[in-house]
């Protein structure tokens, strides 16, 4: 926050855009602390003091972190977020483990990506929700519709970007290598996998939001545990300050995750952000 403070609002002939892309890490996090701050006061005048909006159907902000509490006291919590990570985490590895080989294949195979790609766009196209019923009855009750809901969410965005970043590499750096003798492997190891890789890492942030989604979607409809069950319970009870709680947790595991994910590519491969400061 100090960081933020000496920056100083500088616009200049930028305007605010280049201000903020210019702020330090801690500047930055100091603006997004403003703005959220400044929401929640908003929302907690908005529903808790003026009554604007009826509590049951937005409750305000310290209602929500009442529910946090009781959710926590209740011995609600843990168990169902266990769960779910469980599923996601499981979901997510089978997901990359499948998609990465594949998409690596189609970028480089011509007929391979024929016969994969529309198969791929066509189950990318179809709503998760369509799938939960199939899933249930294919894998029954407990925690193996969540895993199936998960992987199939996650798959096709990284699969569909890692082709892609094939697909795009620059076709005057392949010629040269192969004019410097450079054998199919060596291409793959130094020309094509480091220009795939931040097609890669964009692939595995979406997937990691569409992921939570389907976990939730599973958990929603047919689940006794997780955190979509504990939504829908605390939905249909009118508790809905829990269930914002819920919802709230669920979303912080979904931004952390990206920023997992951030984090793993600035360790591997930091060449990919130098273009994005």
């Amino acid at each position: 926050m100090s960081a933020f403070l000496a920056a100083g609002p500088n616009l200049g002939r930028g305007g605010i855009g280049a201000w903020l892309a210019g702020l330090s890490p801690a500047g930055k996090a100091g603006v997004l602390a403003i703005e959220v701050v400044v929401m929640l006061v908003v929302w907690q005048l908005v529903v808790g003091v003026f009554g604007w909006i009826n509590p049951v159907f937005l409750p305000p902000p310290t209602a929500i972190a009442q529910g946090f509490v009781e959710l926590v006291s209740g011995g609600m919590l843990w168990p169902n977020m266990l769960i779910s990570a469980q599923a996601w985490l499981i979901g997510f590895a089978i997901a990359a483990v499948i998609a990465i080989p594949v998409g690596l294949l189609m970028g480089s195979s011509l007929p391979m990506d024929r016969v994969v790609g529309p198969i791929a766009w066509t189950i990318y196209a179809t709503p998760t929700i369509a799938y939960q019923p199939l899933a249930k009855a294919w894998f029954g009750f407990g925690i193996g519709p969540v895993i199936f809901l998960v992987a199939v969410s996650a798959l096709f965005p990284i699969l569909l970007n890692v082709a892609a970043g094939m697909r795009t590499t620059n076709a005057s750096i392949i010629r040269a290598g192969k004019v410097y003798g450079a054998s199919r492997t060596q291409l793959y190891r130094s020309v094509y996998l480091p220009s795939t890789v931040p097609f890669l890492f964009a692939g595995l942030r979406q997937a990691v939001v569409l992921a939570t989604i389907g976990m939730v979607v599973a958990e929603l409809a047919g689940s006794a545990s997780g955190m979509g069950a504990l939504i829908i319970k605390a939905a249909n009870t009118y508790q809905t300050d829990q269930a914002f709680a819920a919802i709230a947790i669920v979303v912080a595991w979904s931004v952390g995750m990206t920023q997992v994910v951030t984090l793993v590519e600035r360790w591997v491969a930091p060449w990919t952000r130098k273009g994005r400061r």
